[in-house]
């Protein structure tokens, strides 16, 4: 079928897709898919999923978006990665996850945005319940919110290479560009299960530091939608005070 999508419409990038990413058995015809040559984008789903044989799909979001995205990348495909379809499933997809409803503030959906593209992937990630999900707890605000963050940069030409950065507290995805870095920081103690399972209300995080990338530094807190003036202390940069998660643009 990619043959003959290409030989009609041929001005368009044809991509054919697959399952859900959840289990260790799917591996080598992702790996065959990603790299056919007719695909002209490799794409992957994962969902968090707690019937995947796959730990990664039940744990936090964030890590299952960019697990996807780092393993289709393993393979070299030499063509843009996106996570094209995530979400939360009841168990091997049996329904949409019960606690979205909870989601009132829509973590999942941030992190299914943020999480794939800091891993390197060509965009934000792809949400598939908009019907049970985005609409209904009315978290439009949130693309938006990933747009500011990259507004003015242009990926292909910065050339973005991904990486981690240690940290006691959080998780930082790297991705550093030819005259933009790009950190996100992600805390490691606010997940679905603490926030939507346990009820638990996200930490605000005052007087964290980590290591500062070069060049003029600013944050933005993707929940408030506001950008701020990062401070530096020697090598450092003090994070203003955030829950959840907050981005660094320095260049």
């Amino acid at each position: 079928m990619l043959a003959e999508l290409h030989r009609r419409f041929p001005r368009n990038l044809c991509m054919q897709s697959m399952g859900s990413f959840d289990s260790a058995s799917v591996r080598p015809s992702y790996r065959r898919h990603s790299l056919m040559p007719a695909n002209d984008v490799a794409q992957v789903h994962r969902y968090l999923d707690l019937g995947a044989s796959l730990d990664v799909c039940k744990g936090p979001v964030d890590v299952l978006a960019a697990d996807a995205v780092r393993e289709i990348l393993s393979y070299a495909p030499a063509k843009p990665v996106i996570l094209a379809e995530s979400g939360a499933v009841e168990p091997r997809h049996s329904g949409p996850f019960k606690l979205y409803r909870a989601d009132k503030e829509g973590t999942l959906l941030h992190d299914i945005l943020f999480a794939p593209f800091f891993a390197g992937a060509a965009g934000c990630g792809q949400i598939w319940h908009w019907d049970s999900y985005v609409d209904p707890n009315d978290l439009w605000w949130h693309f938006g919110r990933f747009a500011d963050v990259v507004k003015g940069i242009d990926p292909a030409r910065e050339r973005f290479q991904p990486s981690m950065i240690e940290h006691e507290r959080l998780r930082i995805y790297r991705l550093e560009g030819r005259s933009t870095t790009l950190l996100w920081c992600r805390d490691t103690k606010n997940d679905w299960r603490a926030e939507l399972e346990r009820g638990e209300k996200p930490e605000t995080l005052s007087g964290v530091s980590i290591e500062a990338p070069s060049g003029h530094v600013r944050a933005y807190d993707p929940w408030t939608g506001k950008w701020s003036e990062a401070v530096r202390k020697g090598g450092r940069v003090q994070l203003p005070d955030f829950r959840r998660s907050v981005v660094l643009r320095a260049g």
